[in-house]
């Protein structure tokens, strides 16, 4: 598409806060996807007006079937097209006919199979461009906008609404984040499988979250790009407004062959793109729970002002392997100064080691933990700070063994309400000093069921607790990393 010439933007409204959809390819049969996504749509609450089309008419889940999409009473803003591949084409004709401006092609078996495939796709394109209307895909997952109850999806998985984006061009992957962050307690502000990208690039979609009010953070997924120089030039304008974190596939030539049958993108050079995502901003990890972290990471706490980081820990052991991830990661684990050692003296025992990482070594409980974390934060050479172990900031009177089920109920409940205490005094010093504060500790129950709850609560905070060491240091690496570039780009 002709991005200079093109109103993509005004189209977009149409994508993600549609007021009526027509759903090409409607099926009655639950094993076909014109029957799920369709039903994910209803499942998912959908205010608008539905239109299913099918030529043989009649009623599928209580919904009117039009025999074409001319046959529609109304000017639909969107069209979901998941007929077969040779019939896509025909499909978007009669859409740009009827004046709809924006689709999304869920249908595979384009360019990603082949030169036959590709020649569909050329078409497809051709037939949108011609029509003046804008297309996600075609080999999409889909798209979800939760906040406008929008689920044209093929899992029903139904985020409720957050601040994170997910820009894929591998449609499982939006589904595997959109479960790995609401059970952190987030939500989604836009689920987009860019598939093909055929019509529409990243580019394009970078552009709209970057003005969108419900999007904080950015998750991108890519395996190649369609203009890796517009791309780029985009990447840079959107990382002054908000963080972009990107997971890149095909780094390997095994990965790089996958790509290319996945979603028919070319990978590309790895030593190019890393050098692409340190001058543009974007923060680059290399696996899925850095991509979910790093993105926490963002939303949950302020930038340092610089790599300088003071680490608090209850046990020696954590301390040394965050110690030497920070700096494995450019982080500057520095000597405290002499001021600060004897602040900590002051109400630490006389054994603890009297160095950086802090280390309480499994003997000072209480206020001992918070009182070392706001010493450290308040000392003014460091930018950051570790803490690492909940168990030691809990009130004493949480040890005790319960005699019945009730009890350990309370007790658990508890637990969760104190670490939510912790996470608001730790939060109300991070607003007094300004500086980050990343939290990690071992779980503190061993019902998976209880630890979700704690983890849920937090997330209703905006809060996040990493379960290693590495992860927190991590996750502080990045925030100074993109730190340091809005200074660079500002300065």
């Amino acid at each position: 598409m002709e991005h200079e010439s093109t109103d993509i933007k005004g189209k977009f409204k149409l994508l993600f806060e549609p007021r009526s959809l027509a759903f090409l390819g409607a099926s009655r049969d639950p094993q076909k996807w014109g029957f799920r996504i369709l039903a994910n749509i209803r499942i998912g609450k959908f205010e608008g007006k539905i239109y299913p089309v099918n030529p043989k008419g009649g009623e599928i889940l209580g919904l009117k079937v039009y025999g074409s999409v001319g046959e529609i009473p109304e000017t639909p803003d969107l069209a979901v097209i998941v007929v077969p591949p040779t019939s896509v084409v025909d499909a978007i004709k009669e859409c740009t006919n009827k004046g709809i401006q924006a689709g999304v092609v869920i249908t595979a078996g384009f360019a990603e199979i082949g030169k036959e495939g590709a020649k569909i796709q050329h078409d497809m394109v051709k037939a949108a461009q011609s029509g003046g209307m804008i297309l996600v895909g075609p080999n999409s997952f889909g798209i979800l906008n939760p906040s406008s109850k929008l689920h044209s999806q093929m899992p029903p998985i139904f985020p409720y609404p957050g601040p994170i984006a997910v820009l894929s061009q591998s449609g499982n992957l939006v589904a595997t984040v959109a479960r790995m962050v609401m059970a952190k307690g987030f939500g989604y502000s836009k689920g987009i499988s860019s598939g093909n990208e055929a019509v529409l690039h990243s580019d394009d979609y970078l552009e709209y979250l970057a003005d969108d009010p419900q999007t904080k953070v950015i998750l991108s997924y890519i395996e190649g790009f369609k203009d890796g120089h517009r791309f780029f030039e985009t990447a840079k304008k959107v990382t002054r407004k908000k963080p972009v974190i990107m997971l890149k596939a095909g780094e390997t030539p095994a990965g790089a062959r996958a790509a290319k049958s996945h979603t028919a993108s070319l990978a590309g050079s790895d030593t190019i793109f890393e050098a692409m995502c340190k001058q543009a901003g974007i923060a680059r990890v290399r696996n899925l729970e850095e991509f979910v972290n790093t993105g926490l990471a963002f939303l949950c706490h302020p930038l340092p002002q610089g790599r300088r980081v003071g680490i608090v820990t209850a046990g020696g052991g954590w301390g040394v392997l965050a110690a030497d991830a920070c700096a494995k990661l450019g982080l500057d684990v520095i000597s405290l100064p002499d001021n600060t050692l004897r602040e900590l003296d002051s109400f630490l025992p006389a054994w603890w080691n009297r160095g950086n990482p802090v280390d309480l070594v499994a003997g000072a409980f209480g206020d001992a933990m918070m009182k070392s974390v706001e010493v450290i934060m308040r000392c003014p050479v460091v930018d950051g700070v570790i803490m690492m172990g909940l168990m030691p900031a809990m009130p004493a009177d949480f040890f005790h063994i319960p005699t019945t089920e009730e009890e350990g109920k309370k007790m658990r409940e508890d637990i969760i309400a104190a670490a939510a205490h912790i996470f608001k005094e730790i939060k109300e010093l991070t607003n007094t000093y300004q500086k980050p504060v990343v939290i990690a500790s071992d779980p503190l129950f061993n019902s998976a069921r209880t630890l979700a709850k704690l983890t849920y609560t937090l997330g209703d905070m905006n809060a996040v607790c990493y379960s290693i060491p590495q992860q927190a240091a991590a996750a502080l690496a990045n925030l100074a990393q993109y730190s340091e570039y809005l200074k660079q780009d500002n300065a």
